[in-house]
């Protein structure tokens, strides 16, 4: 009696796991050290800062370099650890504006899960493109569900949705 064959796995359709593009933790460090050493770098520097700046006909020129110019011991110490709480603080801004992506088989998912994120599924979804760098998102209805920035690279995001089977247009 013959048995019955089964199909080789590898030539099935194996299902794609989700695309996920976000900041990653390597990512958010690397932001915040940068952000902590400018910050750190400009209290550091801000007497040279305030004189240089007083040479040009900026709005508050004058101010800036009087304010440069306090020369205290508690001034001297103060001033860089006030520019690195002021990168703490840009960091966190600037880690909060992105917004990640996740592409997987039945949906498309814009946003952070703790902050209302747009879900658009496989049958509501139409097509997908980047017009003037932003990520633009079109329904079966033809609306616009979302139009921002994202992160990941261009080519990656396509990828990952004609990988999965999602119309992706070029403008």
């Amino acid at each position: 009696m013959d048995q019955p064959q089964q199909e080789n796995d590898s030539t099935a359709r194996q299902p794609h796991a989700a695309a996920t593009f976000a900041l990653s933790r390597t990512d958010v460090a690397v932001i915040g050290l940068v952000c902590i050493g400018i910050g750190v770098a400009l209290g550091f520097f801000l007497p040279a800062l305030g004189s240089f700046a007083a040479t040009f006909p900026i709005p508050f020129g004058d101010v800036i370099e009087k304010l440069s110019r306090f020369d205290q011991a508690w001034v001297v110490i103060a001033r860089p650890i006030i520019g690195g709480v002021l990168g703490i603080i840009s960091a966190f801004f600037i880690v909060a504006s992105s917004t990640p992506l996740v592409i997987d088989e039945h949906g498309i998912t814009v946003g952070r899960d703790d902050d209302h994120p747009l879900r658009i599924s496989r049958a509501s979804f139409s097509t997908a493109y980047f017009d003037g760098g932003k990520l633009t998102i079109l329904t079966s209805g033809g609306h616009q569900a979302y139009k921002g920035d994202v992160e990941g690279k261009k080519t990656a995001i396509a990828e990952a949705f004609t990988s999965r089977g999602y119309r992706w247009g070029e403008i």
